[in-house]
Protein backbone atom coordinates (compact mmCIF):
# COMPACT_ATOMS: atom_id res chain seq x y z
CA UNK A 1 0.00 0.00 0.00
CA UNK A 2 1.49 3.65 -0.62
CA UNK A 3 0.88 7.04 0.00
CA UNK A 4 -1.39 7.81 -2.15
CA UNK A 5 -3.92 4.80 -1.65
CA UNK A 6 -3.83 5.82 2.12
CA UNK A 7 -4.49 9.36 1.74
CA UNK A 8 -7.48 8.48 -0.47
CA UNK A 9 -9.01 6.16 2.07
CA UNK A 10 -8.66 8.67 4.61
CA UNK A 11 -12.76 9.60 5.68
CA UNK A 12 -14.26 12.87 5.50
CA UNK A 13 -12.52 15.95 6.75
CA UNK A 14 -14.44 17.73 9.52
CA UNK A 15 -14.86 20.63 6.14
CA UNK A 16 -16.57 18.11 4.48
CA UNK A 17 -18.68 16.73 6.69
CA UNK A 18 -19.80 20.77 7.61
CA UNK A 19 -20.43 21.35 4.00
CA UNK A 20 -22.79 18.12 3.59
CA UNK A 21 -24.15 19.48 6.56
CA UNK A 22 -25.16 22.84 5.73
CA UNK A 23 -26.26 21.62 2.27
CA UNK A 24 -28.62 19.07 4.27
CA UNK A 25 -30.29 21.89 6.36
CA UNK A 26 -30.86 24.12 3.08
CA UNK A 27 -32.30 21.17 1.85
CA UNK A 28 -34.89 20.77 4.72
CA UNK A 29 -35.36 24.29 4.93
CA UNK A 30 -36.40 24.54 0.95
CA UNK A 31 -38.33 21.48 1.73
CA UNK A 32 -40.16 22.57 4.63
CA UNK A 33 -41.34 25.68 3.32
CA UNK A 34 -42.71 24.04 -0.11
CA UNK A 35 -44.77 21.45 2.20
CA UNK A 36 -46.04 25.14 4.21
CA UNK A 37 -46.72 26.33 0.89
CA UNK A 38 -48.84 23.35 -0.46
CA UNK A 39 -50.85 23.32 2.76
CA UNK A 40 -51.75 26.95 2.28
CA UNK A 41 -53.00 26.12 -1.24
CA UNK A 42 -55.16 23.38 -0.11
CA UNK A 43 -56.59 26.15 2.16
CA UNK A 44 -57.34 28.66 0.09
CA UNK A 45 -58.53 26.40 -2.08
CA UNK A 46 -61.15 25.07 -0.05
CA UNK A 47 -61.50 28.63 1.49
CA UNK A 48 -62.50 29.27 -2.45
CA UNK A 49 -65.16 26.49 -2.52
CA UNK A 50 -67.30 27.37 0.46
CA UNK A 51 -66.99 31.48 -0.81
CA UNK A 52 -68.48 30.19 -4.16
CA UNK A 53 -71.05 28.04 -1.90
CA UNK A 54 -72.17 30.87 0.11
CA UNK A 55 -72.23 33.51 -2.67
CA UNK A 56 -74.23 31.14 -4.77
CA UNK A 57 -76.88 31.07 -2.29
CA UNK A 58 -77.00 34.35 -1.40
CA UNK A 59 -77.57 35.11 -5.11
CA UNK A 60 -80.03 32.26 -5.28
CA UNK A 61 -81.71 33.72 -2.47
CA UNK A 62 -82.04 37.32 -3.93
CA UNK A 63 -83.77 35.76 -6.71
CA UNK A 64 -86.03 34.00 -4.86
CA UNK A 65 -87.52 37.12 -2.65
CA UNK A 66 -87.35 39.10 -5.80
CA UNK A 67 -89.86 36.30 -7.62
CA UNK A 68 -93.87 36.06 -7.55
CA UNK A 69 -93.95 32.02 -8.25
CA UNK A 70 -91.31 29.61 -7.84
CA UNK A 71 -91.59 25.24 -8.80
CA UNK A 72 -89.17 22.74 -9.27
CA UNK A 73 -89.63 20.95 -12.34
CA UNK A 74 -87.49 17.85 -11.74
CA UNK A 75 -85.12 16.69 -8.90
CA UNK A 76 -82.33 18.99 -10.26
CA UNK A 77 -84.21 22.12 -11.99
CA UNK A 78 -85.69 24.90 -10.00
CA UNK A 79 -88.02 27.90 -11.80
CA UNK A 80 -88.73 31.11 -10.49
CA UNK A 81 -90.71 33.99 -12.26
CA UNK A 82 -89.63 37.20 -11.40
CA UNK A 83 -92.14 39.65 -9.41
CA UNK A 84 -93.18 42.70 -11.39
CA UNK A 85 -90.29 42.07 -14.71
CA UNK A 86 -91.69 44.07 -17.43
CA UNK A 87 -89.97 41.32 -19.57
CA UNK A 88 -91.90 38.90 -17.90
CA UNK A 89 -88.48 36.40 -17.69
CA UNK A 90 -88.40 32.85 -16.47
CA UNK A 91 -84.68 31.92 -14.43
CA UNK A 92 -84.59 28.19 -14.23
CA UNK A 93 -81.84 27.05 -12.27
CA UNK A 94 -80.09 23.58 -13.24
CA UNK A 95 -76.78 21.61 -13.48
CA UNK A 96 -75.16 21.77 -17.05
CA UNK A 97 -72.13 19.78 -17.07
CA UNK A 98 -70.06 20.71 -14.07
CA UNK A 99 -71.68 23.85 -13.06
CA UNK A 100 -74.41 24.93 -11.68
CA UNK A 101 -76.32 27.74 -14.24
CA UNK A 102 -78.87 30.28 -14.27
CA UNK A 103 -80.95 30.32 -18.18
CA UNK A 104 -83.56 32.82 -19.17
CA UNK A 105 -86.48 32.25 -21.11
CA UNK A 106 -85.39 35.47 -23.17
CA UNK A 107 -81.90 34.35 -23.24
CA UNK A 108 -79.26 33.89 -21.41
CA UNK A 109 -76.79 31.55 -19.59
CA UNK A 110 -74.87 32.57 -16.22
CA UNK A 111 -72.25 30.31 -14.30
CA UNK A 112 -73.74 30.52 -10.28
CA UNK A 113 -71.54 27.67 -9.13
CA UNK A 114 -68.65 25.86 -10.79
CA UNK A 115 -67.39 22.54 -10.09
CA UNK A 116 -70.66 20.36 -8.98
CA UNK A 117 -70.74 16.63 -9.53
CA UNK A 118 -74.55 16.22 -8.29
CA UNK A 119 -77.36 18.72 -7.63
CA UNK A 120 -80.43 17.46 -6.13
CA UNK A 121 -83.48 19.08 -5.50
CA UNK A 122 -86.48 18.30 -3.02
CA UNK A 123 -89.59 20.28 -1.84
CA UNK A 124 -91.90 20.19 1.43
CA UNK A 125 -94.55 22.35 0.83
CA UNK A 126 -93.27 25.40 -0.30
CA UNK A 127 -89.87 24.81 1.58
CA UNK A 128 -86.77 23.81 -1.04
CA UNK A 129 -83.92 21.91 0.06
CA UNK A 130 -80.93 21.90 -1.96
CA UNK A 131 -78.06 19.40 -1.74
CA UNK A 132 -74.84 20.03 -3.38
CA UNK A 133 -71.69 17.35 -4.52
CA UNK A 134 -68.56 19.12 -5.31
CA UNK A 135 -66.27 17.66 -7.00
CA UNK A 136 -63.96 17.84 -4.74
CA UNK A 137 -66.58 15.49 -2.28
CA UNK A 138 -67.40 18.56 -0.39
CA UNK A 139 -71.30 17.64 0.32
CA UNK A 140 -73.35 21.10 1.23
CA UNK A 141 -77.00 21.20 1.90
CA UNK A 142 -79.15 24.60 2.21
CA UNK A 143 -82.71 24.98 3.04
CA UNK A 144 -84.76 27.99 0.91
CA UNK A 145 -88.81 28.97 1.25
CA UNK A 146 -90.30 29.38 -2.12
CA UNK A 147 -93.01 31.91 -2.58
CA UNK A 148 -96.29 30.08 -3.54
CA UNK A 149 -97.57 29.74 -6.68
CA UNK A 150 -100.43 31.99 -7.70
CA UNK A 151 -103.65 29.78 -8.05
Amino acid sequence: MNFRQIFNERGFTLLESLFQLTVFILFSAISLLILLWIRDLHQLELMKDEVNWELFVYDLHQYNMNSASGKVLNSNTLQLEILNDPEERLFVFDKSEEHLRKRSNKGGNEIMLPFVEEWELAVDENELKMRVVMKNGTRRERDLVLPLSPK
